[in-house]
């Protein structure tokens, strides 16, 4: 029996173990791993229920022009009953009643606006905001797609390098038993196997803190597309995925798109909006009020016999004549923000422009980059081969070999990063001309 059962800590140390192990893994490209971040990112949802939000602002706005209509009414019992005393001719006094037992009220009333110049803007204002929120979720959503791409590329970026990092530490341990099998042989000194120890362990710090860099971008990208932290995720594409047959030259008319300058540019049309309502407060205003009541009074709920109805119809006119100058304030309040919203379109768009040019010349010269680092690994893999003979030979040192092995190290590196500034600016066009989907 006591193979049966295991001890407390046993089980403790499997149920903790099966709850912080991944059931499976996900392998995400990055349209995959974009569909992800637009399915369940906090902050788009956030930003889509305030589009929701903005909608039903325009519904509250626009309900001013429709018709106000409310009803009322009541039913009261009295308990006690008040007479009117009368003195009569002949001295004797008459008492007559002046309340029911039972009495009833209705009412009925609409209000429309027949002509109000004011309302009819501030409708109009509240369905450009509704569009602004629109505008401004499509910004997010096109800031949060270029983050996200960013970040995915900066996460293959960051494993491909651990794969280069760790080749190079597996070529400085080759060299080390190479060294060591000389030294054997009596063909090299303690000093250069001492070096060539060095020359390895040297090697072990960098590829773990890329390691290190990897698993937070890895978290990063879970944050940013709310996947459980605990889950295993493979990214499956590769830097070199993109094309380099073509040089990118963008203008100015290719800016109409973005996100931004289009919202900017509602902020300078809701000025303009505001500034005519401004104006139209002293235009008159007509208003319709239609309304209906009733009243009854009984002692035996037959209330036919003394009931009042009363309809009517009226349709009224106001002409504000004086504010204290109020409003003429806010004509030149909104006239300076409507001068405040031209020059901060005008402003983003000379900042977009400028990043547009910045990105353009990091996407050329990526590609350049790109075709020299190419030429240059070739060189440094033959260089590397030659020494890898000699060093057999015990005809090359150490340093050399490890000069070797690190110039074609930071070649492959430098080759990753030209090709991350590639994918990087590529992105940053896409976002700046609003053309990430």
């Amino acid at each position: 029996m006591k193979y049966l059962f295991r001890s407390l800590p046993f089980w403790v140390f499997c149920v903790t173990l099966w709850m912080h192990t991944p059931s499976y893994s996900q392998e995400l490209d990055l349209q995959s791993y974009i569909e992800l971040v637009k399915k369940d990112n906090i902050d788009l949802k956030q930003s889509a229920k305030q589009v929701l939000v903005a909608k039903e602002e325009t519904k509250i706005a626009r309900s001013a022009l429709l018709p106000d209509v409310s009803v009322n009414g009541f039913y009261q019992r009295d308990f006690n009953r008040n007479f009117l005393f009368i003195n009569d001719f002949d001295g004797s006094i008459t008492r007559l009643r002046t309340n029911f037992n039972n009495s009833v009220s209705a009412n009925a009333a609409l209000n429309q606006t027949l002509f109000d110049l004011a309302v009819f803007s501030a409708a109009k204002i509240t369905k450009l905001a509704e569009e602004i929120s629109g505008l401004h979720d499509e910004h997010l959503h096109n800031e949060l797609i270029a983050q996200a791409s960013t970040l995915y590329w900066q996460a293959i970026f960051t494993k491909a390098s651990v794969a280069v990092l760790l080749d190079n530490s597996n070529l400085a341990q080759e060299q080390l038993a190479q060294i060591k099998k000389l030294h054997g042989q009596g063909t090299v000194s303690d000093l250069q196997v001492q070096q060539a120890e060095v020359f390895y362990k040297k090697t072990l710090p960098p590829l773990k803190n890329a390691k290190n860099q990897l698993g937070k971008l890895m978290n990063d990208l879970k944050v940013l597309a709310n996947i459980p932290i605990t889950e295993r995720i493979v990214l499956t594409d590769n830097l070199e995925t993109m094309g380099l047959d073509h040089v990118i030259d963008i203008d100015e008319a290719d800016l109409e798109g973005q996100p931004e300058l289009k919202t900017l540019k509602k902020e300078v049309e809701i000025a303009d909006r505001q500034i005519n309502l401004n104006k139209k407060f002293w235009y008159p205003k007509l208003n319709l009020t239609a309304a209906y009541n009733y009243d009854a009074q009984a002692n035996d709920f037959n209330f036919n016999a003394n009931e009042n109805n009363l309809f009517f119809v009226q349709v009224g006119a106001s002409v504000p004549i004086f504010s204290g100058g109020s409003n003429r304030a806010k004509i030149a309040k909104a006239s300076i923000e409507r001068e405040t919203a031209e020059l901060n379109l005008v402003k983003t768009k000379q900042h977009l422009l400028n990043q547009l040019r910045t990105a353009e010349n990091n996407y050329n010269s990526a590609i350049t980059n790109i075709e020299t680092y190419r030429e240059t690994i070739l060189l440094n893999e033959s260089e590397l081969e030659i020494f890898k003979k000699q060093l057999s030979l015990g005809v090359v040192t150490t340093v050399e070999f490890k000069e070797s092995r690190l110039r074609l190290t930071q070649s492959r590196l430098e080759l990753l990063n030209s090709y991350l500034d590639l994918h990087i600016a590529h992105l940053q066009i896409l976002r700046i001309t609003g053309q990430i989907n």
